[in-house]
């Protein structure tokens, strides 16, 4: 609500006729030279909140005179010890040598705080300061000092818990922009690394950083992201899933077309392959686009393996993902339409599994569906050491009370948990997965085998025709570039990917230019 009041009381003070004509300059209120009225100012517009602190204190100088100055900051967001070593200690304990009007010059250099700048705007100094910056105001002068000295309490690094890795780092982005903007600074020291942040949200004010490698990435790309972020306008941003929900190019699809990650050497990778990454301040996970369909496959992990093992564990994901939204589908259509399709050896056993179960197959899937829903959704909201105790052994007494009291055959347990757990290989379309599970078994429950085909054959046409930021999902498929298809469903080994994918648009074809000679004896 400070927000609120901030821009009520400011369109006031704009409207009142005291204000001076070079106070209202560009629609901004400026400063006043005199210490006292800038401060009337500021608590008038920050409404005597309690958490904001107003310092005043006296600056000696050699020839006897005393300037005034003012401290205006905000408990609990600064460094109180920067603060007060780095400014007051220095300005207060020695006499200032300086020549009348020359004091703000020599104040700046005394202050030992590297990010110092001057600002004559007392609307953008409120906001300033209650981001977590110091302002110093002297008397006598009609602008002042922003001191960037953050006190506030951040988060560790730390691995990421969705995204661990056995092989690789083991650091993890936080809630801190410049923290994470650091991490990946680290990884690419090139002065291409670039990024730019712009504010979103009208009271909230949440800083929304681009990083993109500037010789590598696709302009027209990047100035695409840049008006659709420009183009939000709303009052608050609390989280990264609200700008993907903005700016994707299919807000209505169950896929999303703007990935995310946890993982600063993920990012790093995708920055030197042309995307472009988007950090969220207050967010531990960062978006990137364009997004594929394959990256919900690939792992950065896969890139430390030999190329064999990496192939194989990408066949198997994507096994897992058709495994994990068919299954049940293909059981309810083979049990209740195509018995066929059943080997003879197990259609004894199935219906024997059946005779005491007094619903019908599909209210039964469906029952066993919810309940594993249900139990998954518990043991991610409590708390880590129950919710795993509950993952495992709910479902394990659930499953085994359901088949000894006849509600739940075993055949239909074992069909629904295999279709879970495959889900589980595929973590970040879990969520899609779980839908597309529940509309197949739908299309499967009606019409059998074709409606499950052409239940499937829709899904696939809708991929399709999804783009990220205009860059088809299904690439390299769909439109068909064979040369990505070093880096798809299967790895070949990393000196064979000399090109840059031509999915991604991108300036830098070559990433490989030589490599050491190797297999002599």
């Amino acid at each position: 609500m400070r927000y609120l009041k901030i821009k009520s009381i400011m369109q006031k003070m704009k409207q009142n006729t005291k204000w001076t004509q070079e106070e209202q300059f560009n629609n901004s209120i400026l400063f006043s030279s005199d210490v006292h009225k800038n401060e009337e100012k500021l608590k008038q517009l920050l409404d005597s909140s309690d958490d904001i602190i107003f310092h005043d204190f006296i600056i000696p100088l050699h020839d006897g005179r005393t300037l005034k100055a003012l401290l205006v900051i905000v408990d609990g967001l600064i460094d109180e010890d920067a603060i007060r070593n780095n400014v007051l200690e220095p300005l207060t304990k020695e006499s200032l040598d300086s020549t009348m009007g020359e004091e703000l010059k020599q104040v700046k250099e005394r202050i030992s705080i590297f990010n110092t700048k001057k600002e004559n705007n007392l609307e953008k100094s409120v906001y300033q300061i209650l981001k977590g910056n110091t302002l110093l105001l002297l008397d006598g002068y009609s602008e002042g000092l922003l001191l960037n000295a953050p006190g506030y309490e951040v988060r560790a690094i730390s691995e990421p818990q969705s995204d661990r890795a056995v092989r690789g780092a083991h650091d993890g982005f936080i809630e801190s922009s410049p923290t994470n903007i650091a991490l990946l600074r680290r990884r690419i020291p090139h002065p291409s690394l670039q990024f730019e942040t712009i504010k979103i949200g009208e009271y909230s004010q949440t800083d929304i950083t681009i990083g993109y490698v500037k010789d590598i990435a696709d302009p027209k790309l990047i100035e695409r992201i840049k008006q659709r972020l420009e183009q939000i306008k709303v009052d608050e941003i609390n989280n990264s899933g609200e700008i993907e929900q903005f700016i994707e190019d299919h807000p209505f699809s169950i896929f999303p077309t703007i990935g995310n990650t946890e993982r600063p050497d993920k990012a790093s990778a995708l920055l030197m392959e042309g995307r472009i990454v988007i950090i969220v301040n207050g967010d531990s996970v960062s978006l990137f686009v364009p997004s594929l369909f394959l990256e919900n496959i690939k792992s950065i992990e896969d890139y430390s393996s030999r190329p064999y093992y990496s192939s194989f564990i990408r066949m198997l994901r994507f096994v897992s993902f058709v495994i994990s939204i068919s299954l049940p589908g293909i059981y309810i259509a083979a049990i209740n339409f195509h018995k066929v399709m059943i080997p003879s050896d197990m259609i004894v056993p199935i219906i024997q599994a059946r005779e005491t179960v007094p619903f019908p197959l599909a209210m039964e899937i469906a029952m066993m569906i919810l309940m594993f829903e249900v139990v998954r959704e518990a043991g991610v909201r409590l708390p880590q050491q129950i919710g795993s105790a509950l993952s495992i052994v709910g479902a394990l007494i659930l499953g085994q009370v359901s088949v000894s009291a006849g509600l739940v055959g075993a055949p239909t347990i074992i069909v629904v948990s295999i279709s879970y757990i495959a889900a589980f290989v595929i973590t970040p379309i879990a969520d899609v997965t779980a839908l597309l599970r529940i509309g197949l078994f739908i299309a499967s429950s009606l019409f059998g085998g074709y409606g499950l085909i052409v239940a499937m054959l829709g899904l696939l046409t809708h991929m399709i025709s999804l783009t990220s930021f205009g860059i088809p999902f299904m690439a390299p498929f769909a439109p068909f570039y064979f040369q990505d298809w070093k880096d798809s469903l299967i790895r070949l080994p990393l000196r064979w990917k000399k090109q840059r994918p031509k999915s991604i648009p991108n300036q830098r074809k070559t990433r490989i230019r030589s490599l050491p000679k190797t297999g002599d004896k």
